[in-house]
């Protein structure tokens, strides 16, 4: 009992910019248990600097973070196109939360920002958590650079610091938090301690618009495909639009493909010559990004390697039939929910598209249940997902 009150009670202080953790601030906040958050962007979404993205609630406002800095020499770096920008950004923000250390029982640090306040919250007694939103290095080169190399380029990490940074705050921490078993597994192949890897799902606050939301149906008769996410070669972009092509010169104007996110420049040949069917939207503002989830019927992500996709989750609340890679970091289980195919399997993904495209009532019947699965797991917020993470970790812990 005494663990759960120290639990319950324990104040908490977090460093990162994950969209993640602005849902966690602001439940910490409400339950007047966040002493401090250190992120890039302002609280309270004002500033020529802060992306609307970023904007919290307004109570948030008023939490003192050392994020202007690191912010101002993050875009400084990004506006010169300078090697390793990260640096320009993480660093800072990684010192000047250690220099200025609150009074808190809990330092939840997410990515490559906080080994430095790990370090000096563990002399002051603070019980520490490294949350791992991603896969780690070694396990992103081994699922990026097959197909890296296949495009004739070499796999290699934004700042190779950074990434051996991020595995040491993972093995210092008391408690690692992992959004998806594919992720729990890869920090077991990087030699974490299963037992400090705790999972703590990721929540969309879409979702829990999309799985009340009629669905629309247009042109009967015709399949419509989706993909939402980055266009770039370690989203699988490759192997989606080739499959796309040999299925529309089998199938014709009966199959469609809406790709929808901003490109990376590694992508830009393939968008320059789409096959007829296939149509590249860009970015698009959420209610928009809803109309296409809540009409489209197959929703393929064929992901090389990811935390957890949240445009995944947000296709199974919306109930489209999803196929997607078992390295998505989804929840979906084969035939039940959904399909999954191995990555870089363009075969394989042409297979499951076909099959469902030749079955509208297996469509229907995965997306059901896809809907339903979401819809269970919204009942409990990401914030109480995490709470319940710590009452684990203090209770190891003490």
């Amino acid at each position: 009992m005494h663990n759960r009150v120290l639990a319950r009670d324990a104040p908490v202080w977090m460093i990162g910019r994950n969209d993640q953790l602005r849902i966690l601030a602001a439940h910490l906040a409400h339950h007047n248990r966040l002493v401090r958050w250190d992120s890039f962007w302002r609280h309270d979404g004002s500033g020529f600097l802060t992306p609307p993205a970023r904007r919290v609630e307004p109570h948030l406002s008023n939490v003192p973070g050392r994020h202007l800095l690191p912010d101002i020499m993050g875009k400084l770096a990004q506006k010169l196109h300078l090697p390793a920008r990260n640096l320009y950004s993480d660093l800072p923000l990684s010192w000047l939360a250690r220099l200025h250390m609150p009074d808190a029982r809990i330092l939840h640090g997410q990515g490559n920002y906080s080994l430095p306040a790990m370090r000096a919250a563990r002399a002051h007694g603070m019980t520490i958590i490294s949350d791992v939103t991603g896969q780690l290095a070694p396990v992103r080169h081994r699922q990026l650079a097959d197909e890296y190399h296949h495009h004739g380029l070499r796999y290699r990490e934004i700042s190779n610091f950074l990434a051996r940074r991020r595995i040491a705050e993972a093995r210092f921490a008391d408690g690692v938090f992992a959004p998806s078993d594919v992720v729990a597994a890869g920090l077991e192949e990087c030699g974490i301690d299963p037992a400090r890897i705790h999972l703590v799902p990721f929540a969309s606050g879409l979702c829990s618009q999309l799985v009340k939301a009629e669905r629309t149906t247009q042109n009967p008769g015709i399949t419509r495909l989706l993909y939402v996410g980055n266009i770039s070669i370690a989203k699988g972009i490759r192997i989606l639009i080739e499959a796309f092509r040999a299925l529309r010169t089998r199938l014709g104007p009966s199959i469609t493909l809406d790709l929808i996110g901003a490109a990376q420049p590694c992508a830009f040949a393939y968008l320059s010559k789409l096959p007829q069917g296939c149509v590249w939207h860009g970015a698009m503002p959420q209610a928009k990004l809803a109309e296409h989830l809540l009409s489209d019927d197959i929703f393929v992500f064929p992901s090389l390697s990811e935390g957890s996709s949240l445009a995944v989750l947000e296709a199974m609340a919306a109930g489209c039939a999803v196929i997607t890679t078992p390295d998505a970091g989804s929840p979906i289980t084969h035939q039940k929910n959904g399909l999954l195919i191995q990555p870089r399997d363009s075969n394989a993904l042409i297979d499951a598209i076909q099959a469902l495209h030749a079955a509208p009532a297996r469509v229907q019947a995965l997306g059901v249940a896809a809907r339903d699965l979401i819809a269970t797991n919204i009942t409990m917020d990401y914030g109480t997902r995490s709470e319940a993470a710590y009452e684990r970790v203090l209770a190891h812990h003490a």
